[in-house]
């Protein structure tokens, strides 16, 4: 692990460089931070856990998956899809 050292002239130059470091960090178009308790869209949770659209709003509608509202949009938390997945059993046909 490394330090970072950052010098500043005066107090009002480290917050402007601060407001600068966050607000291109927090860019559309930047690279999110991928934790254990990351929220992920619909479509990036599809995508990472290898399931359809259709099979996580089914999950979401039986309550399987618990997912977070903000507004219109809704997330899923990695973490509990993870437990999500792990107690989740497939469908297994009968022979």
């Amino acid at each position: 692990m490394s330090n970072l050292i950052i010098l500043a002239d005066s107090p009002e130059a480290f917050r402007e460089f601060l407001r600068d470091t966050f607000a291109e960090i927090m860019a559309p178009g930047a690279p999110k931070v991928d934790g254990p308790d990351s929220l992920l869209t619909k479509t990036e949770a599809c995508r990472e856990f290898g399931i359809s659209l259709t099979t996580l709003t089914e999950w979401q509608k039986n309550g399987i998956v618990p997912f977070v509202r903000l507004g219109r949009r809704i997330y899923f938390e990695r973490s509990k899809m993870l437990e999500a997945g792990r107690s989740h059993t497939r469908y297994q046909h009968r022979k």
